[in-house]
């Protein structure tokens, strides 16, 4: 049997990639794409982020079914405020998801465990590891030995996210570090016989936060500093050299090597108006809201009655849970101008430029700018941790008070198209696919060869 590989390439819009290709600055991947099944245009789930993507690509399902409903939610049933992020300023029940926490709420099968079925040796680099034979870490050589990894991983995240003059330093050390950590642990699990596993190359996605996703060398960035979204791509395309040789080395056949983005990502407009704590715009309007706490944390601290709850995507997008005054938080949120969509679960309704409508209508009403709107929007709001209310940024805008330059989680285009390609010895360009897809493809060809 061959050895597939399938490297989810973090945060990576679409029409950067393109222009990164054209102008030659990721050879290797172009070279790849000559024997490949190329797809144009892949297209994430909704929430467009991280945890969900990841799940989806691993599960080959909607967060509908696979439960990883976003970056966060809320759980009705026990209060519980349920979070996967890296910043140590978090609170203590934001848990980084390499301790495992996203497998443990994960509600279909994972890849991982299919072919365990089959008898195939598994492996993941992965947010995602239920069912693989062999987890790694991807910030640490070597076996993934739980927290103290993640704790490790939140530091160099925190200092990566700090003040300009430290940010020097994170420029020139850890984005390409990770990738040379994933690709490591990627070869050491194909030299103890594993022959499929999905790896995780994160510092695109955080180049085109802190640098803008049309961050490009000669534009914005300087030589020898890495402060780029092109940077970050130039990495990743020796990287992938690097882990294909690898493979090729140890096994001696070319194996299945899939790129696929978990979501794109968008530029945001500067500005402190664009970037919205909704805690406290809500405040305004006399709505007791919080978020990253649990229920009978926030009400003990406060002396206040919970009456809204805000978990954040992307942050482009966010679930809004009604505990009290749903009227009253809904005309509020109609009131906000930073809001692009506003989903009501329940009535099966949307509303856009102060008009409501049915969610049937909602790609009539949207156009192509929000590729297939209606079913990422079902794959999402069946389930019942999803928001009372989910609702999306406008182009420009983020629901965080942040010092970013791009961000991601809505409908929006930019946020949600990508690019994947599998090389498994044929050369075959299609339009689109969705981020589901690409497993299925892969182990298509895995079974058949």
């Amino acid at each position: 049997m061959k050895t597939a590989v399938v490297v989810i390439v973090d945060g990576v819009n679409q029409k950067s990639f393109e222009k990164l290709r054209k102008l030659g600055k990721i050879p290797f991947i172009d070279e790849l794409s000559k024997e490949s099944i190329e797809f144009k245009r892949c297209i994430s789930v909704f929430p467009s982020a991280t945890v969900s993507g990841h799940a989806s690509i691993a599960t080959c399902v909607y967060p509908a079914h696979h439960g990883l409903v976003g970056q966060s939610w809320f759980d009705r049933k026990t209060g519980e405020f349920i979070g996967y992020d890296f910043e140590l300023t978090l609170p203590d029940n934001w848990i980084d998801a390499s301790t495992r926490l996203s497998d443990e709420h994960l509600t279909a099968k994972t890849c991982y465990e299919i072919l365990r079925q089959r008898g195939v040796k598994t492996f993941s680099v992965d947010l995602i590891k239920r069912g693989a034979d062999y987890n790694f870490s991807f910030i640490k050589p070597g076996l993934d030995r739980g927290v103290k990894f993640a704790r490790f991983l939140m530091f160099l995240r925190r200092f990566a996210g700090h003040s300009f003059k430290t940010r020097k330093l994170s420029k020139l050390l850890f984005p390409i570090f990770q990738n040379e950590i994933a690709v490591m642990n990627t070869l050491k699990a194909i030299k103890i016989g594993c022959r499929f596993g999905i790896v995780w190359f994160m510092e695109t996605d955080m180049a085109s936060h802190l640098f803008s996703p049309e961050s490009f060398e000669g534009i914005h960035g300087r030589e020898f500093i890495y402060d780029s979204l092109e940077d970050a791509m130039r990495d990743v395309d020796e990287e992938v050299e690097k882990l294909y040789k690898g493979i090729l080395r140890i096994t001696g056949n070319k194996p299945i090597l899939a790129l696929v983005t978990d979501h794109g990502q968008s530029k945001l407009k500067e500005g402190e108006k664009y970037h919205v704590d909704l805690v406290e715009v809500l405040a305004e309007f006399g709505l007791n809201a919080f978020t990253n706490l649990d229920l009978e944390e926030y009400e003990k601290r406060t002396k206040k009655v919970g009456e809204v709850v805000i978990a954040v995507s992307g942050p482009r997008m966010a679930h809004v849970y009604s505990l009290r005054r749903k009227d009253d938080v809904l005309d509020a949120l109609k009131s906000l101008e930073c809001i692009d969509q506003i989903i009501d679960r329940d009535r099966k309704v949307f509303y856009y430029d102060c008009e409501e409508f049915k969610l049937g209508e909602i790609d009539e009403v949207l156009g192509d700018n929000y590729p297939r709107a209606r079913e990422r929007v079902e794959g999402l709001i069946q389930n019942e941790r999803c928001g009372d209310f989910v609702i999306t940024a406008k182009e420009g805008y983020e629901f965080e008070k942040a010092n970013y330059k791009g961000a991601h989680g809505s409908l929006l285009y930019d946020d949600s198209v990508g690019f994947a390609m599998i090389r498994c010895g044929k050369n075959l360009e299609l339009p689109e696919c969705m981020i589901t897809d690409v497993v299925k493809f892969v182990l298509n060809e895995l079974i058949k060869q």
